[in-house]
């Protein structure tokens, strides 16, 4: 099965991607063209060409694909690929490309331009479409956009997920130094041979970590925050935030510490203050990453006084610490004892004045040449419907507030808006 990227020549922002098995003959690729764009023509008449330039497919950061994007036809590379000959309908997908001595379809590439004929191009042939057919159109839509996204365990989202949500956050890492000085007044804690994930192995450590703390989570004899258990809150961090995040995620963490008016109102994100995941052995990479995606799909369901801290630990010479700066960073710092891992916490937890004016949480952290800062999650870039979708959203938290007349209207405009950018019906709404 192979991934195609197609370009409608002349048509702007017209890039689009079919799956088609190679074997097949180049006819069945023009029907999967026009059944995915909805082209109210007959297939066979789609005219389609290599997109070739020096000798490898184009790629789609190449000043010709941003031609095709803007929908231009005059480049001249583009005339010269539309005249290294058509794709012959009789000859099989593969069979063209390797005649073509072409490498296989990759990622970030355009392979192949698609040229309606002129008198047979459908957005421009079709009459407007009649309510009821506006209102399939909008289901159709919103249903494929269901169909495809993706949904993953936080426990086994593959790591090459990573990027792809950093990017969409338009966060970076950032490693944090410290002097720290090893401390061994704290012994670390001894795991028995139970699993890491067994009822009796976590209430274990959960008392260790309880009795490490203590001092910290009580302020002038009155418990202030709490330690709290949420392995068993399998859907406690299920999230799927179109806005923000690029897939769906379920899951949840070890632990979390939370405050006092979260503890009473029975809801962690009411006041969460730490995300940890504990591990048996020291942690890998997948790992860290999974801790991750906990803390940031935890700040997304927090409250806006809440900017929680990830921790990722063995509870002996592994303490890993995660959290969002001012300037849309990922600080990320690594102690190794537990003495200093402890204590990291409790200067966390002792401050409990709450955001700055400017949003920012201040933090002491012995061994830190500098003050440090961290923030709420900062909000991210939204995609391409970004004014549209921010203001449904905006809509969708106020629910409450507004008649459901009023919100169903909002959500049907916002349809409307995901319809009018696709190119069989661009026309309608220009």
């Amino acid at each position: 099965m192979l991934t195609i990227v197609c370009a409608l020549v002349g048509v702007k922002g017209s890039a689009f991607s079919v799956d088609v098995d190679e074997n097949k003959l180049v006819d069945h690729l023009k029907d999967k063209i026009a059944e995915k764009q909805k082209l109210d023509i007959v297939a066979s008449e789609l005219q389609l060409f290599l997109a070739k330039k020096d000798d490898a497919w184009l790629p789609d950061d190449d000043p010709v694909a941003q031609q095709l994007e803007e929908g231009n036809t005059d480049d001249d590379e583009i005339k010269k690929m539309r005249g290294g000959g058509r794709m012959m309908a009789t000859r099989g997908i593969q069979e063209w490309m390797d005649d073509k001595n072409m490498p296989p379809p990759q990622r970030r590439q355009i392979h192949v331009l698609v040229v309606v004929p002129e008198g047979a191009r459908g957005a421009e042939a079709t009459t407007p479409l009649t309510a009821e057919q506006t209102k399939m159109a909008v289901n159709e839509v919103l249903e494929e956009r269901d169909r495809k996204r993706s949904e993953y365990s936080i426990s086994t989202c593959p790591r090459s997920k990573e990027t792809l949500l950093k990017q969409q956050l338009d966060l970076e890492y950032s490693a944090v130094p410290v002097n720290e000085v090893f401390d061994d007044s704290i012994h670390g804690y001894q795991w028995s041979a139970l699993p890491e994930k067994h009822p009796d192995q976590r209430k274990a450590y959960m008392k260790y970590v309880d009795e490490h703390l203590r001092d910290a989570l009580i302020s002038r004899r009155k418990q202030k925050d709490f330690l709290k258990d949420v392995a068993g809150k399998r859907d406690l961090l299920d999230c799927d935030d179109r806005n923000r995040l690029p897939f769906k995620v379920k899951g949840t963490a070890d632990m979390m510490i939370i405050d006092e008016l979260a503890n009473r109102m029975d809801d962690v994100f009411a006041g969460l203050r730490f995300v940890i995941e504990v591990k048996k052995d020291r942690p890998s990479y997948n790992e860290r990453w999974q801790l991750l995606l906990e803390l940031v799909v935890a700040d997304l369901k927090s409250e806006g006084r809440c900017a929680p801290v990830g921790l990722l630990t063995n509870l002996n010479d592994y303490w890993y610490f995660l959290w969002f700066t001012t300037d849309n960073k990922i600080a990320r710092m690594v102690l190794t004892c537990p003495a200093n891992g402890f204590k990291t916490m409790k200067e966390i937890l002792k401050e409990r004045s709450g955001p700055k004016r400017d949003g920012h949480f201040p933090m002491q952290v012995a061994g830190s040449p500098l003050p440090l800062k961290r923030q709420k999650l900062l909000k991210s870039a939204i995609g391409r419907d970004d004014a549209a979708a921010e203001m449904l959203e905006r809509y969708e938290l106020m629910s409450d507030e507004l008649s459901p007349k009023f919100l169903q209207e909002r959500r049907m405009d916002y349809a409307f808006h995901l319809i009018s950018q696709m190119p069989i019906h661009s026309s309608m709404y220009s």
